[in-house]
């Protein structure tokens, strides 16, 4: 067999095996969405993988009668919140630790990593105490803080990677041209470092967005839920209209997946830079 056409065989293969896993990776939003426009049954026999009929009822019914819109309000608030204070304090940080190394900065940064090891079940039981105290309970503001605090290691390690790679000689030339340390590190460390400031925000956001144990938790009242939350109110005692929670979850999956597609590009490229320590 000609070189060439084994070669082309082989691609050939590879690309309808990456149909197929893509296929399946897709194939539970796209049955997500037919549940929710479909007029039968999503339980009927044959299924229904294309609608035979088509209804918007279930999205007019659950902006009736639940409060979507304020929910997908506070979603947006919350991870948006989470994905800036996270950017904030882990470029700082991170900053830092690549920069201003004592005897105590490889420990530091272990334990920063360390953390991670926690699981939530285990810290949020002082962290409700904390926040009540603090009047921070039943409020935005203080879970994105929580949500902060849990992303906020993988951003410092994700960042210091990237602050590791930049050479210092860049800033001491910069500084040498007039620039202060403050102002080599804004004007030259910070626009190398874009591609993990990209990772981190995409992260945190997504994160904040989907978080659900936090959110369930840390807020009591139906006014400050998010969708994730949201979601759940949708299961009754004895019966749960499938219908509308799969309209509230396709409400719910595609702006996160909008801004996924839109960072993707810059989220890979920056998760490869970082994994890799010049």
């Amino acid at each position: 067999m000609n070189p060439s056409h084994a070669q082309k065989i082989v691609s050939a293969f590879w690309f309808i095996l990456t149909l197929v896993f893509a296929a399946i990776v897709f194939f539970p939003y796209y049955w997500m969405f037919v549940s929710s426009v479909e007029t039968e049954s999503m339980f009927s026999w044959p299924p229904h993988l294309i609608p035979s009929g088509f209804t918007l009822e279930s999205y007019w019914t659950i902006f009736e009668e639940r409060a979507i819109g304020r929910w997908f309000i506070n979603t947006v608030i919350v991870a948006g919140s989470t994905s800036l204070f996270s950017t904030i304090i882990a470029i700082n940080a991170a900053y830092a630790l690549s920069r201003f190394k004592t005897r105590t900065t490889s420990t530091f940064t272990i334990l920063i990593l360390f953390s991670q090891l926690l699981p939530a079940a285990l810290i949020v039981v002082p962290l409700f105490v904390i926040f009540q105290q603090l009047g921070l309970y039943n409020t935005l503001f203080g879970l994105a803080i929580a949500d902060t605090a849990f992303i906020l290691p993988v951003a410092i390690w994700l960042l210091k990677g990237f602050f590791d790679q930049i050479p210092v000689e860049i800033e001491q030339q910069a500084m040498i041209d007039g620039c202060t340390q403050l102002g080599a590190f804004y004007r030259v460390v910070l626009p190398l470092a874009l591609p993990g400031l990209v990772v981190v925000v995409a992260m945190s956001f997504i994160s904040g967005w989907d978080e659900f144990f936090l959110a369930r938790t840390l807020i009591a009242s139906q006014d400050n839920w998010v969708l994730s939350v949201g979601l759940t109110s949708f299961r009754g005692e004895y019966t749960l209209d499938w219908s509308q929670m799969m309209a509230a979850a396709v409400i719910f999956t595609v702006p996160a997946l909008i801004f996924f597609l839109f960072v993707q590009r810059y989220l890979v490229a920056g998760l490869s830079a970082g994994a890799v320590k010049g």
